[in-house]
């Protein structure tokens, strides 16, 4: 900023030009740079939302079909021994459910409990291109071996 005198003997302060124009362009490029800086942290806020809904419906999924099958038994037309349950949420998300027996070192007598791995995957549609992802959640439940009884 300089003091000038105008023509009438005053003194005149303000910028020139080329301050004014430095200015604007250093204002304007710290606008174009909070700009990208909000555009990328929207980005990986949205990138870090789909694992975490997913998470979250997987949990409540799984939930339901522990709910839904009978507690005790070991054959549920929700969640069957040995069979693969699936299903769909929406068009970007689907889930798999299998309940398997766990082993036992001994035979167990008829109408023993038994031991039931469930496992449930959860996959999605990566939104940036990445391919498909996938979650796995597993749990173990003691059911009651059906009784067989012979014709």
């Amino acid at each position: 900023m300089k003091n000038r005198r105008s023509k009438c003997g005053e003194q005149v302060a303000g910028f020139t030009l080329l301050e004014v124009l430095v200015a604007t362009a250093i204002l304007g490029t710290a606008v174009a740079a909070l700009f990208s800086l909000l555009s990328g942290s929207l980005s990986n806020a949205r990138r870090l939302q789909a694992p975490e809904q997913v998470l979250l419906l997987a949990r409540s999924q799984l939930n339901e079909l522990l709910a839904q099958s009978e507690r005790g038994r070991a054959v549920s037309p929700v969640l069957p021994l040995d069979e693969e349950v699936r299903g769909r949420w929406n068009e970007q998300i689907r889930w798999e459910a299998l309940a398997t027996r766990v082993p036992s070192p001994e035979p167990q007598p008829a109408g023993a409990p038994l031991l039931v791995r469930i496992e449930f995957d959860a996959f999605w549609n990566s939104e940036t291109g990445g391919g498909e992802k996938q979650l796995s959640l597993e749990t173990y439940q003691l059911w009651q071996e059906p009784i067989r009884v012979a014709p």
